[in-house]
């Protein structure tokens, strides 16, 4: 089974801390239960970490919109083309169908 993807800042800090302790990667990756590969990249990495942000367009909905659409559609049985010409937003009809399932 795969461990985790990203590394997070406590497990960082602690890698850095037990590297000041002259310990070799093979002896902290053995410590955390994490990969060799995975220790040396926190330790040789020149900006401070933090996870990449994620790719890709935002969404033009938010939480609340969502859960409007999805009433419009389960409360009222209106069909996507109506829930679409009754929102506020500028949204496509395949923005609706998306949210509803």
């Amino acid at each position: 089974m795969p461990k985790a993807l990203q590394l997070s800042n406590e497990e960082v800090s602690k890698i850095l801390h037990l590297k000041l302790l002259r310990m070799t990667v093979k002896e902290i990756s053995k410590l955390l239960n994490r990969s060799k590969s995975m220790s040396y990249h926190a330790l040789t990495r020149k900006t401070p970490y933090e996870p990449k942000p994620c790719s890709g367009r935002p969404c033009v909905t938010d939480i609340c919109s969502d859960t409007w659409i999805q009433r419009m559609a389960s409360n009222q049985k209106m069909l996507v083309c109506e829930i679409t010409r009754a929102s506020r937003l500028q949204i496509s009809k395949n923005c609706v169908h998306r949210r509803i399932i």
